[in-house]
């Protein structure tokens, strides 16, 4: 046999093996993972400052995942010679089958001082129960909320 068909031969051999190792035919469909969890932040958000709040938004995915869902979210933002920090949460409701995914949006309260227009830091959560947490971390510019529809 020719030196160089023998490598060839052995590597076809091992992956038979191998495939018959694992159960699979030759040619046979392995399934896909199951989608995971998505969370996304929208690019601006608001800012009122008379009521010391910012409101963010997005998007989520609950991919495979059912059970009770929602959005946890901090954010920070660097004002003057400080940082205006927050927490708050956007309720979503249930992943289910027919609902897999939507839009979300949080009211943040600070902490101390208050948000103002500008750059600041989210960091959003999308936890379906019992188990499933993704997370996000995107900037996002914060709009002076106008007081008249």
């Amino acid at each position: 046999m020719n030196p160089v068909r023998q490598p060839v031969l052995a590597a076809g051999l091992t992956a038979l093996a191998t495939a018959a190792t694992l159960g699979l035919a030759p040619g046979a469909a392995v399934a896909a993972p199951a989608a995971s969890p998505r969370i996304s932040v929208n690019w601006f958000g608001a800012a009122e400052v008379r009521a010391h709040t910012a409101t963010v938004g997005g998007r989520f995915d609950c991919g495979a995942e059912r059970g009770l869902a929602y959005i946890e979210v901090h954010l920070d933002q660097r004002v003057r010679r400080g940082s205006v920090t927050g927490f708050g949460f956007g309720v979503i409701g249930a992943c289910t089958d027919e609902r897999t995914a939507g839009t979300w949006t949080a009211t943040i309260p600070a902490d101390q001082g208050t948000f103002r227009p500008g750059p600041a830091t989210t960091i959003a959560r999308l936890v379906v129960e019992p188990n499933s947490i993704t997370e996000t971390t995107e900037r996002v510019r914060l709009r002076p909320r106008c007081a008249h529809p």
